[in-house]
């Protein structure tokens, strides 16, 4: 799930990409998402339906029980990755590794859940939201008409 801006970091996630696209997360059923929010970290959250701008899905069936263990045991609690999204947005190096931002967590996910979404040697650290919009490895089930 892709979301429109909705405070200050996502409206300047926006404006650097060049796209209305600010955050992602992945929804799991039951009304709950996993992502790693501004400011909160990664975690299981209930989905956020205000801002929502495209639902994607991935086109081969994911691993769902290799990424639920991966988040449990690795992602789940971390921080969110300041210093990792000034990396794509200033091109520096990489950020934290027990931090995330949304499309690095949304990017280390679907590796380990055995979708890739890009190239697999393109770092989660360099991944901004739009890019999951832009993957071929999803179909888009749903996008809000104001996304263009």
């Amino acid at each position: 799930m892709l979301y429109f801006s909705r405070d200050v970091v996502d409206w300047a996630i926006a404006i650097k990409t060049w796209t209305k696209l600010a955050h992602v997360e992945i929804y799991v059923g039951n009304g709950m998402s996993v992502a790693s929010r501004n400011g909160v970290g990664v975690g299981l959250y209930p989905v956020r339906w205000p801002g929502l701008a495209v639902v994607r899905r991935s086109k081969v069936s994911p691993n769902l029980v290799a990424a639920q263990r991966w988040f449990d045991l690795t992602a789940n609690g971390q921080k969110y990755d300041w210093l990792g999204l000034l990396c794509f947005t200033l091109a520096v190096k990489q950020g934290a590794p027990d931090r995330m931002f949304c499309s690095e967590f949304w990017t280390r996910w679907m590796r380990h859940a055995g979708v890739e979404p890009f190239n697999p040697t393109w770092d989660a650290d360099r991944t901004p939201p739009s890019f999951c919009f832009v993957s071929g490895a999803l179909d888009t089930v749903w996008q809000d008409g104001d996304l263009f």
